[in-house]
């Protein structure tokens, strides 16, 4: 198994991680609700909706939504009355106390013991200030009935497995695809390194080179080609070890899509132009099919995405019709699919085939500027930040199961993001960004 590298595409002057996080107290308009740490805001339809938007879960919280029905505990767990606090089940009336109030504990943990017995719990029994209450062992969740007990599938849950995951009866196995170890949690995945000496490099563009560094931060090597000026996308193509990029010129006609081959990333072998039959100006993002080596691009000022062949001299407009800002682009070659972001006047994330068929919205609500977004090929999961919303979520490719992964000051104006393993890659500052892609 060839070692995958992660690409990414850095625009000059980014700030530092830390700088990020230093913010003010930002005002909201009056169509907004100002989160409790002061500098997010969130549409005041988003609030008491039962999912938690501002970072810190304020829009959700007991004194803003007294009457809200949002489940705030996961199966087995006891919400402390008026607070965010869930604690075991197991941990109520066993003499001491959890939650701040105590409501956890005290008189009725004697008085209502003895009604457990006549309750018929398939498991245990605990009583409660709304009287005794079933619930179940771990991995096991509790029916409409109250009473019995059913297994909960873990392998619902996002993260619980790194890449496969098989539910068994009150517990759960994870495993890995071909190339990759189970690692000592039985959670993660680590891929192999074959050969064992090349270890998993980042490459990242920017106006003056191409750099090459491990995912622990230090370099491997720098890479000067003859032209980066204002590089505005770039792939990698592992067929032939092969690097593309935009080079941005001053017009239409100067503006061309450079390939280098970096054999073991020590230097570049054959610098050519690829003559693309359409103009390359607007590009702002860009993916290459690495089964057939067609180039997919997006450009975002003539709002549309498409594709040429590997000689560049035949393209094909894939969509045009209901894009209005596109912005990133994903490939999965293996399922045919093609994913990518729109923030024009509905903001959505949609898929295709690579034909442009079969068009579906995966995204389509609480959503303002997605902008970057990657693929778990393995998990088949697509990821996308909003650069508006500062946050980072995913679903699955049927657009289900959608998760927030990270939000707030730390993910601010995310432009692109990559994946590796159980590791994200994003920008860290504000203004301008770098865009990116997963390669396998």
């Amino acid at each position: 198994m060839r070692t995958p590298l992660l690409l990414l595409l850095l625009l000059p002057q980014l700030s530092a991680l830390v700088a990020a996080a230093i913010d003010v107290p930002k005002t909201c308009s009056p169509k907004q609700f100002a989160c409790r740490d002061q500098i997010t805001c969130i549409s005041k339809g988003w609030r008491c909706d039962g999912e938690r938007d501002c970072p810190d879960g304020s829009d959700e919280a007991p004194e803003i939504c007294p009457q809200s029905k949002a489940q705030r505990c996961q199966p087995n767990e006891h919400n402390c009355l008026g607070t965010e606090l869930c604690i075991p089940m197991s941990r109520l009336c066993n003499g001491v106390q959890d939650c701040m109030d105590g409501s956890d504990e005290g008189p009725h943990c004697r008085e209502l013991r003895s009604n457990c017995s006549r309750l018929g719990c398939q498991h245990h029994c605990v009583p409660t200030l709304d009287g005794p209450t079933c619930y179940c062992n771990n991995s096991f969740q509790l029916q409409a009935d109250g009473k019995t007990c059913k297994d909960f599938d873990e392998c619902s849950v996002y993260g619980t497995c790194s890449q496969l995951c098989t539910n068994t009866d009150g517990s759960f196995t994870c495993g890995c695809v071909e190339g990759y170890l189970l690692q000592p949690d039985n959670r993660s995945c680590k891929a192999k390194n074959e050969p064992v000496d090349r270890f998993p490099v980042l490459l990242i563009a920017n106006s003056q080179n191409i750099l090459a560094t491990y995912l622990s931060g230090a370099q491997v090597s720098t890479i000067t080609p003859t032209s980066t000026r204002q590089t505005t996308a770039m792939d990698f193509s592992y067929a032939n070890e092969t690097v593309c990029w935009v080079h941005v010129g001053d017009s239409a006609a100067q503006t061309q899509l450079k390939c280098a081959r970096i054999p073991g990333l020590k230097g570049f072998v054959d610098e050519h132009t690829i003559n693309i039959s359409l103009s390359l100006h607007h590009v702002e993002q860009m993916a290459i099919d690495w089964l057939t080596g067609n180039f997919y691009f997006v450009d975002d000022i003539d709002d549309r995405i498409f594709v040429c062949n590997r000689n560049g001299d035949t393209c094909v407009t894939l969509l045009d019709l209901e894009l209005y800002n596109p912005k990133g682009i994903a490939l999965d070659p293996a399922m045919g699919k093609v994913f990518f972001t729109d923030y024009g006047q509905i903001p959505k994330v949609e898929r295709c085939d690579m034909d442009g068929q079969n068009r579906t919205k995966l995204v389509d609500s609480k959503i303002v500027f997605p902008h970057g977004i990657t693929l778990d090929l393995v998990s088949r999961l697509v990821y996308w930040a909003d650069a508006y919303l500062d946050y980072i979520e995913v679903v699955d490719y049927e657009g289900k199961g959608r998760q927030t992964i990270i939000q707030g000051i730390l993910v601010r104006e995310p432009l692109s993001e990559v994946l590796w393993g159980n590791h994200y890659s994003g920008p860290a500052g504000e203004g301008e960004g770098f865009r990116g892609t997963v390669l396998q």
